[in-house]
């Protein structure tokens, strides 16, 4: 996966960070913008509140979108991503945070990142993209173990088998990527990701100390979940 999104960094990072902006020209007061409403809305979605002491692990940081308004809400903001490329981009445009660690993660866990020291996991529009389901469910595992006790974790996936199966249909998005009229990431399977179902996050959260609190948009591209590290 590295290799995939060092590319897509290089092609267009903010375009491949939030595809609803132009591609080639994004509108980048309004990316940072969506940043900020996209974790204003996940947390209220899923009625939780990150307190302003805790530190907290952005997965999926890529330049930095929901990092930034972490940061400025919490004492410590532990921003992991699998692409050197994308982290250093985020650097580049966020050399203000001073309370922000980049952390070059390894597509599978959240190493470095040490047992029970952090008190929130955030992502946001990351493990949709994950080409297989596995990985994501690791990821899981992992939240449990890097989480203190009371500790929760808010993120979104997809919880939609259709969605995937269509996108791997759309002749049309290769024929325009590959003549160059179109992003030529959103033809690869890195790019399209695969679903996660409800009963294996509930049960790999259990295996990890952590209990499923909320489930928000069942059987949508878009399902936003809650977990919490029991005590």
């Amino acid at each position: 996966m590295e290799r995939f999104w060092d590319a897509r960094a290089r092609e267009d990072a903010l375009f491949f960070v939030d595809s609803r902006m132009a591609y080639s020209a994004p509108d980048e007061e309004r990316f940072w913008r969506g940043g900020e409403e996209a974790l204003e809305q996940l947390l209220g979605v899923l009625d939780v509140e990150i307190p302003p002491e805790s530190t907290v692990v952005d997965i999926g940081c890529g330049v930095g979108r929901l990092t930034r308004p972490l940061a400025r809400a919490t004492r410590q903001v532990k921003a992991i991503d699998v692409s050197s490329e994308m982290l250093v981009e985020a650097q580049r445009l966020n050399d203000g945070l001073e309370n922000v660690e980049w952390l070059h993660g390894d597509g599978e866990s959240l190493q470095p990142i040490a047992d029970a020291s952090i008190d929130a996991c955030i992502s946001h529009v990351v493990f949709r993209h994950i080409p297989d389901p596995s990985i994501t469910l690791g990821y899981i595992r992992e939240m449990g173990r890097v989480l203190r006790p009371g500790g929760f974790s808010a993120f979104e996936l997809s919880n939609d088998r259709t969605w995937h199966q269509h996108r791997r249909l759309r002749v049309r998005d290769r024929v325009a990527a590959a003549l160059g009229r179109a992003p030529r990431g959103v033809t690869d399977d890195a790019w399209i990701g695969s679903h996660v179902e409800i009963d294996d996050i509930r049960r790999v959260a259990g295996e990890s100390g952590m209990t499923l609190e909320r489930v928000v948009g069942e059987g949508t591209e878009f399902c936003a979940i809650l977990l919490r590290r029991t005590l």
